[in-house]
């Protein structure tokens, strides 16, 4: 008996087992069915963190263009409103990329 990852949920199954104990997906049936599921599922994860990563590489951007053309010079509100959105932007965009990195090393 081996222990395989659930193609829905990822979790450490039985390959002997018929459905999946923590999420209950059928795994009976085709075996192509099956690695295509969990390669689309794949593929959307992927998909889904490079367009969190532009989002946030977006309001990184933004707030450093509007705290050096538009915002006040001095301590203004507007100020410190950009900086703070160019600081969470820049995070979330090492925090993703991280989180890519990651993913890609992952096994199928």
């Amino acid at each position: 008996m081996a222990l395989i990852a659930c193609p829905k949920c990822r979790k450490r199954i039985s390959d002997k087992a018929e459905s999946c104990q923590h999420c209950h997906e059928v795994l009976v049936g085709d075996p192509e069915k099956i690695r295509t599921g969990a390669r689309i599922k794949r593929i959307e994860k992927s998909a889904r963190l490079m367009t969190y990563s532009f989002f946030a590489l977006i309001m990184f951007i933004a707030g450093i263009a509007y705290s050096g053309m538009y915002a006040e010079t001095g301590a203004s509100w507007d100020k410190w409103g950009s900086q703070i959105v160019s600081g969470v932007g820049f995070i979330w965009y090492i925090v993703l990329r991280v989180q890519i990195m990651l993913f890609k090393k992952e096994k199928d």
